[in-house]
């Protein structure tokens, strides 16, 4: 059988084009410098968007009027997902130049935005009205992310300085000489409940990002000198991983040092699988170690470094990007369990074996990129444009639709993923949808080599099916594949809903190879051999024997017998067609009886005073019957048509048989 499809699995060098597609594109700005911070979705798939507005800015039709005389306002705007404005919100003065570090959504629509410093939470319902306010009256004030529970909990991560802290009450978190930092609990008022502090003497210690997975906290820091967590004292550790149960027991945490020189790394996001699999985002200027991995920059240039644990802690792997200029700003999960990076490049970006940029254009480009659980690169995209841009958040619905915010620098012309982009003033905002459909609902195929077409069904709309990652060789369009394939091989599925497609599906067909199987025969039992299966089954004249299922088998009459066997991989396995004839039919009496000439060449000849042949059979030597004839007082028969060999002469007269072996030689 002719394999049907031979190809090359190209490695994805450049950006795989169709792994992500827009399918709205929104911005907007003030007159004067604007920034993205935060994007978040609710379970009803709305989009929400956060930030700083420099100036009054219209948002669809509404338009924001800036207030006080501090740089900036804090900004809310949320959209449908097919990009419907619903409303806009002037959240609060600003009052300093930190972002927006929180954003999420309740299963009742009620939002949750944090600020950076002055460390304040508030609560928002669904129609943009704000319900609560709460500031933390701690020196140096700051909040890092948020996260909430299926308890409707709030958790923050936060930060003190100068003196001793207490939380709404809660027992006192000591000073320590430099940053104190603590995870809270907080009730639905954003009323704490609880606090797990995080010592540290170092003023550069803050609580980057915290994530939130079943019953288990997962907390990054970044921090110089000591840093005091429960009972153990961790010196000189940049970046810290740390993992608490929900009530606040220390399960485990792990370390990144610099390697050499002190100096330049700082961490972005933290994310966790349903698996519990944990990933963090960084940037790093110098080599750093991760347990027995270093991380080299021997450029000294900003460079993003991803590092993921499994859920007991333990190092999984450590990779960072191959170019410098670059860093990523967050990482999620999707639904399909990809970890999905967005970050931002100067000249060029590559990681793993994925590369894009012309290594030329000094500007800020954003960028997407998937990576497997193993950190390998699936796919990276750059979403280009004509000036700076900025990627900075991103957000991950139900349904698999990817929301990306940021700002970019508008000058006169200014393209986004091949979307253009109206300029309003210094720098804009944006949020693009992006990954808007779903894979094909297609899995891992195993078939048996057996000789028959093999159809392959994928559900869904306009799939496509491709012989290589970059989708350059297309092999089939339609939902139902058929094709004769003997050996594996991969495609990569796509589907089409309207404008947008789907990020390629990798389907691996595993193909098992048939065992080559007989009969052998020993006395008067048939075996399959080899017997390598896990059931058998044996029919007679091609028809079903019931209840004989192992290996062997014994017949009692003469027929044409076979077996099939089914091994492990549930292959159907046959053996040829065995013409079995009992070793009792060859069973002399005891008689006097004449045959001649033996060896033989025309005739031979018979004869016996006592024994009387009324039918002659004549048996190659597999047991084949090849001659037969019925008379009275047979006394010869011809062998002028025997090929030369050796035969078995079956003789029968009224209640009596007598076999013996011949040999025809012409």
């Amino acid at each position: 059988m002719n394999k049907l499809f031979f190809y090359l699995l190209f490695f994805c060098l450049f950006s795989c084009y169709v792994s992500a597609q827009n399918t709205w594109l929104k911005n907007f700005g003030s007159t004067q410098f604007d920034n993205t911070d935060k994007v978040s979705t609710d379970n009803l798939n709305n989009v929400y968007i956060s930030g700083r507005m420099r100036t009054t800015m219209t948002i669809g039709d509404t338009t924001l009027v800036k207030i006080g005389a501090n740089p900036y306002n804090y900004f809310l705007a949320k959209f449908t997902e097919s990009g419907q404005f619903i409303w806009a919100l002037n959240v609060d003065v600003a009052p300093s130049t930190d972002p927006v570090s929180g954003l999420e959504v309740d299963r009742n629509q009620n939002i949750y935005m944090s600020l950076d410093k002055p460390g304040t939470l508030y609560k928002i319902n669904s129609n943009g009205i704000i319900l609560v306010k709460k500031t933390f009256n701690a020196q140096n004030a700051r909040l890092s992310n948020l996260q909430i529970d299926k308890n409707l909990n709030i958790w923050v991560g936060g930060s003190f300085s100068f003196s001793n802290f207490s939380l709404d009450g809660l027992p006192q978190m000591p000073h320590l000489g430099g940053t104190g930092m603590y995870i809270a609990r907080l009730d639905t008022n954003l009323t704490a409940k609880m606090v797990i502090p995080i010592g540290s003497n170092s003023l550069s210690s803050r609580i980057g990002r915290i994530a939130l997975k079943d019953s288990l906290i997962y907390v990054v820091t970044n921090s110089d000198n000591s840093v005091y967590i429960k009972n153990d004292t961790i010196k000189d550790a940049k970046i810290i991983t740390a993992c608490f149960d929900i009530t606040g027991k220390l399960k485990w945490y792990k370390t990144i040092y610099p390697e050499g020189v002190l100096g330049g790394e700082y961490i972005w996001d933290i994310a966790v699988s349903d698996s519990n699999q944990v990933v963090i985002i960084g940037e790093f200027f110098r080599p750093i170690k991760i347990e027995s991995i270093v991380l080299s920059n021997d450029n000294e240039k900003d460079n993003l470094f991803i590092v993921s644990y499994s859920k007991n802690g333990n190092l999984l792997w450590a990779k960072k990007s191959n170019t410098i200029y670059s860093l990523g700003k967050a990482v999620k999960f999707t639904n399909e369990g990809k970890i999905a990076v967005i970050g931002n490049y100067n000249f060029s970006f590559s990681f793993g074996s994925s590369s894009i940029g012309d290594g030329i254009s000094n500007k800020s480009y954003p960028f997407l990129m998937t990576l497997d659980k193993n950190g390998n690169t699936e796919w990276i995209k750059s979403l280009g444009q004509s000036d700076w841009a900025y990627a900075i958040d991103l957000a991950i619905d139900k349904k698999g639709n990817w929301y990306l915010g940021g700002h970019f620098q508008a000058t006169t012309t200014n393209v986004i993923d091949g979307k253009s982009l109206t300029v309003v003033g210094e720098s804009d905002i944006f949020l693009l949808k992006n990954y808007s459909v779903a894979q094909p609902a297609i899995g891992n195929l195993i078939f048996c080599n057996d000789g028959s077409p093999k159809t392959i069904a994928a559900t869904g709309t306009n799939i496509r099916w491709y012989s290589d990652s970059l989708l350059t060789n297309l092999v089939f369009t339609g939902n139902n594949l058929v094709l004769n394939i003997n050996s594996d091989t991969t495609f990569y599925v796509t589907q089409t809903v309207g404008s947008s497609i789907s990020n390629p599906k990798k389907i691996n067909v595993l193909v098992n190879a048939l065992t080559k199987v007989n009969i052998l025969k020993n006395g008067n039992v048939l075996s399959v051999n080899p017997a390598v299966g896990k059931t058998y089954s044996w029919f007679k004249d091609g028809q079903f024997l019931s209840g004989q299922n192992s290996a062997t088998y014994t017949p009692t009459v003469i027929g044409k017998y076979h077996a099939l066997m089914i091994d492990k991989n549930n292959c159907y396995n046959y053996t040829d067609t065995f013409n079995y004839v009992p070793n009792s039919v060859f069973e002399n009496i005891k008689i006097s009886l004449n045959i001649y000439p033996n060896p033989c060449k025309e005739k031979l000849q018979f004869n016996s005073s006592d024994f009387i042949v009324s039918e002659v059979k004549v048996y190659n030597q597999i047991g084949n019957l090849i001659f037969k004839i019925k008379g009275k007082n047979l006394e010869e028969i011809s062998t002028l048509n025997f090929a030369d060999g050796l035969y078995i002469i079956q003789l029968i007269s009224e209640n009596k048989t007598f076999n013996q072996s011949f040999e025809v030689r012409h």
